[in-house]
C-alpha cells in the first residue's frame, strides 16, 4: 500500500516537472471539461488515418459504404435516448435524433437499414476493436479509460 502510494506521488511529481505550465484559465477548468469531446474510433485495419467531417457524415448516413480498399464499412450507433448520440447527431450530422429517426424511416422505405445500435460506449469500443471495417463514436474520457484503446484508430475528434 505504501509502495503504491509512493509510486503515485513520484509519477505525479514527474508529470508536474515535465508538463508545460498551463494558463491560469485552463488550470481552473474542471477535470471533466473534455468529457464532451467526441472521438470517432475505427478498427486498426481501416485503411485511412483520418477522416474529414464530411466523410464521417457520409459514412454515418450510409452514403459511403466501403473503405478505399473495398472493405465494407460497419458503422455503429448508440441508442436514440443516449445524450452522446444526441450530441453526435447535432454536431456531426447537423440533425436532431428525431430528424435522424425520420431520415432512417425514409431510408428503410427505400431498402436501407440504419447502422447497428449498441447499448453502451463500452460495447462500441469492443465491437470496433474486434470487427474489421468498424467505426463508432465515444467520449474521449471513455477512450482514455479503455484497455482496448491501443487496438483502435482515432479518425476524427469533435470538440464541444
Amino acid at each position: 500500500m505504501v509502495r503504491l502510494r509512493v509510486r503515485h506521488l513520484l509519477a505525479a511529481a514527474f508529470l508536474a516537472a515535465v508538463a508545460p505550465a498551463a494558463p491560469a484559465a485552463a488550470q481552473q477548468r474542471p477535470a471533466s471539461a473534455d468529457d464532451d469531446t467526441i472521438v470517432l474510433v475505427a478498427n486498426p485495419d481501416v485503411p485511412v488515418a483520418t477522416l474529414a467531417p464530411s466523410d464521417a457524415r457520409r459514412i454515418f448516413l450510409l452514403r459511403q459504404r466501403f473503405w478505399p480498399h473495398g472493405q465494407r464499412i460497419a458503422p455503429v450507433n448508440l441508442p436514440a435516448a443516449s445524450p452522446l448520440r444526441r450530441d453526435f447527431s447535432l454536431k456531426l450530422l447537423g440533425r436532431s435524433v428525431r430528424e435522424m429517426s425520420e431520415y432512417w424511416n425514409e431510408m428503410y422505405f427505400h431498402g436501407t437499414e440504419p447502422p447497428a445500435v449498441l447499448e453502451s460506449e463500452r460495447a462500441v469500443l469492443l465491437y470496433v476493436a474486434r470487427t474489421p471495417g468498424a467505426i463508432g463514436y465515444i467520449r474521449a474520457a471513455t477512450l482514455r479509460a479503455a484497455p482496448e484503446r491501443d487496438d483502435l484508430k482515432i479518425l476524427l475528434t469533435i470538440q464541444p
